[in-house]
């Protein structure tokens, strides 16, 4: 079995995710793979978005 590294940028609306942010990102990463780490690198006031960076792993 071997798996694949990814690194992946996602944009994620602030408006949806006013209850729990931390669960709709993991939610968003795990359609992309296994998450390894991620971070919000950047929030954009003006349109409500934050960029998310991370790192998953999929079966090769």
């Amino acid at each position: 079995m071997a798996l694949a590294t990814h690194f992946i940028t996602l944009d994620i609306h602030l408006g949806d995710a006013q209850e729990d942010l931390v669960g709709m990102i993991e939610a968003a990463l795990a359609k992309r793979g296994e998450p390894l780490r991620w971070a919000i690198t950047q929030v954009n006031p003006a349109t409500q978005t934050a960029t998310v960076e991370a790192v998953v792993t999929t079966q090769a």
